[in-house]
């Protein structure tokens, strides 16, 4: 019951005919949404990728933070924390893209391949 909330169709725009203008051959370019997935895809494609790279760079960063303290405590406590900020980062991407994948699963939608 829960699910049919979830599944939210979108209007479907199959019957349109329209004729290119003059000079230009072949047909338009129009994207068809039949339902959310159309929408997430192209989102969550970027979304995990950009999201580990940030992470990534945060991570050397903070390792960066770390070795310049040299003996600093104020330093080398921001150092740290910056790294585990980062490693947390890194779990919360991780569950993520499973909790996506277990969505795949039981909603029986395609979010991250086209």
């Amino acid at each position: 019951m829960i699910f049919s909330l979830i599944a939210i169709e979108l209007p479907k725009y199959k019957n349109i005919s329209l004729t290119p203008a003059e000079g230009v051959s072949g047909q338009p370019n129009i994207v068809y949404w039949e339902n959310i997935s159309h929408v997430l895809i192209p989102i969550l494609s970027y979304v995990f990728p950009i999201a580990g790279i940030l992470v990534l760079i945060y991570l050397i960063y903070g390792g960066i933070n770390l070795m310049i303290a040299a003996g600093n405590e104020e330093g080398i406590r921001e150092g740290k924390a910056k790294v585990t900020n980062a490693l947390i980062g890194f779990i919360i991407i991780f569950v993520a893209y499973w909790l996506v994948q277990g969505l795949e699963l039981i909603l029986g939608i395609n979010l991250l391949s086209w």
